[in-house]
């Protein structure tokens, strides 16, 4: 594809939380435009004019909407959780029948520090969800290095239900252990079965922090075995960063908001390791990482 073609691109689902947030993002860039809109409420342009198509709808308007764009002749980005999973799995955990069973072994996991190349050549992706993300970036790497189930606490902000922050703080603990969707998705790409609670900090609009315990294999493993270990996974444009807390700076969800980076900070403790991961949940949970995906498939 010529450096200098300007890439058509669709958007399904731009009045929602991520839609708008892609939205926002790609306006910005060159090389790109956006000629086709579509909610609940009616569509703009014409689908079959895109050399892409996000999907920012929920898993059953994607099902449907994946095979039209497909069909369509267009490149299909999907921000739902309808093509993460098997059909096995996606079933039980998504308690829904997959609608889209035929097309479904064609997507690609879309997380670019692990998948690139796969990307590249892809006409379907899985989006990641947020919280899997930062589980992934920050487990993947050390799994041959670590036993048993990991234990994993995230805060999100608000924005990851879908609304704005509140006023008055109040955070709320929910599906606990592995009822949470992003369980199954956590463990078949990090390579380490974990059980999970999210909790939502409703006054607070975005970022994600998540915090990993997990058993050694060898208890003489350091801190600077495991960090030299996610340091050798990803490569640059990753944007991945070991980080440490040293001289009073503290590093958290503002040094990520806003971007699509991830900072990791590890330690060790008594044959355990605790594995802190920050990110954006609309940027590289969700809208970054997808224009990212974008890039590596219209070859930009």
């Amino acid at each position: 594809m010529s450096a200098n073609l300007t890439r058509k691109i669709g958007i399904v689902g731009y009045t929602g939380m991520v839609g708008m947030e892609l939205t926002s993002h790609i306006e910005k860039m060159d090389g790109v435009e956006i000629v086709y809109t579509k909610n609940s409420k009616g569509e703009t342009g014409k689908m079959s004019d895109c050399d892409l198509i996000f999907l920012a709808t929920k898993d059953k308007e994607s099902m449907v909407n994946a095979r039209l764009a497909l069909e369509a002749g267009c490149k299909v980005i999907d921000m739902s959780g309808a093509f993460r999973l098997s059909e096995e799995e996606f079933e039980k955990w998504y308690h829904m029948d997959h609608e889209a069973k035929d097309i479904l072994p064609d997507a690609v996991y879309g997380l670019p520090a692990i998948n690139r190349e796969k990307i590249k050549n892809a006409k379907l992706i899985a989006n990641p969800g947020c919280y899997a993300t930062s589980v992934i970036l920050a487990l993947r790497p050390v799994a041959d290095l670590v036993e048993g189930e990991a234990t994993v606490v995230s805060t999100s902000g608000n924005s990851g239900a879908r609304k704005e922050a509140e006023d008055v703080a109040d955070d709320i603990a929910y599906s606990y252990g592995k009822k949470h969707k992003h369980v199954p998705e956590m463990a078949r790409y990090s390579g380490v079965p974990v059980n999970f609670t999210p909790v939502v900090l409703r006054s607070v609009f975005r970022g994600i922090n998540t915090n990993i315990r997990v058993k050694l294999k060898d208890s003489a493993t350091t801190r600077e075995q495991l960090e030299e270990a996610v340091k050798k996974a990803y490569v640059a444009e990753d944007l991945i960063t070991v980080v440490r807390d040293e001289n009073g700076e503290m590093h958290g969800t503002k040094d990520v908001n806003d971007t699509n980076a991830a900072i990791i900070k590890i330690n060790v403790d008594e044959g355990y390791a605790y594995i802190n991961c920050c990110i954006d949940n609309l940027g590289k949970g969700a809208a970054t990482q997808g224009i990212e995906n974008m890039m590596l498939m219209l070859g930009m």
